[in-house]
């Protein structure tokens, strides 16, 4: 039940986030960047949620950049 709650925690918070964004935003291209980044989030704060030993963005970083790390050195 907790983890229920918490992941519809997580998607009122995401969807109060981009109903706001939508409303103060004039522009159509920027709503439709900030929408896709908070449920981007969203769905990163759930899968965490399920397994909290996911890795997190700086292992993200490492893999992607960490060959162009040691090419400069």
């Amino acid at each position: 039940m907790i983890l229920f709650s918490s992941v519809l925690g997580v998607m009122l918070v995401a969807a109060t986030i981009i109903y706001v964004e939508w409303k103060s935003s004039k522009e159509n291209k920027v709503r439709w960047i900030t929408a896709g980044i908070t449920a981007i989030s969203a769905v990163i704060g759930i899968l965490l949620l399920f397994n909290p030993r996911l890795p997190g963005p700086s292992a993200v970083v490492k893999l992607l950049f960490g060959g162009v790390d040691k090419m400069m050195k």
